[in-house]
């Protein structure tokens, strides 16, 4: 019984000290709260070029909806650009330099008064 209590704790003990393998800190939330629904939803590295996209979206993201967007080992750095295509209209909205490693959930907003459409970190 001795042996046995003892490598029950052993074994606790390595699980404990074993890392952790949590979500990569870059893998961010997008929630849409624009009024209007945006049909691609791109990141890239700065290096990338701005030719080089990826739509992240498997359909149309509807106002109040979200997607959760995950990076792959493959992908490097913590800054990142992001790209946003409405449904309905022809033009983009581009950030450039956001660093995806300082927050979790990107939510997406519309200022009809200043037609500008900015997001909240989280």
């Amino acid at each position: 019984m001795k042996y046995f209590l003892s490598g029950l704790i052993a074994i606790g003990l390595s699980i404990a000290a074993a890392p952790s393998f949590a979500a990569d800190s870059r893998n961010v939330s997008v929630v849409n709260e624009t009024g209007y629904a945006i049909k691609f939803l791109g990141f890239n590295a700065p290096d990338d070029g701005m030719d080089e996209w990826e739509n992240e979206l498997d359909k149309v993201l509807q106002n109040q909806a979200s997607t959760y967007v995950e990076f792959d080992e493959d992908d490097e750095g913590c800054v990142w650009n992001i790209r946003v295509d409405w449904q309905n209209y022809d033009e983009s909205v581009l950030w450039k330099n956001v660093n995806l490693c300082k927050f979790n959930v990107l939510r997406l907003h519309y200022d009809p008064g200043t037609k500008t459409t900015s997001f909240i970190a989280e």
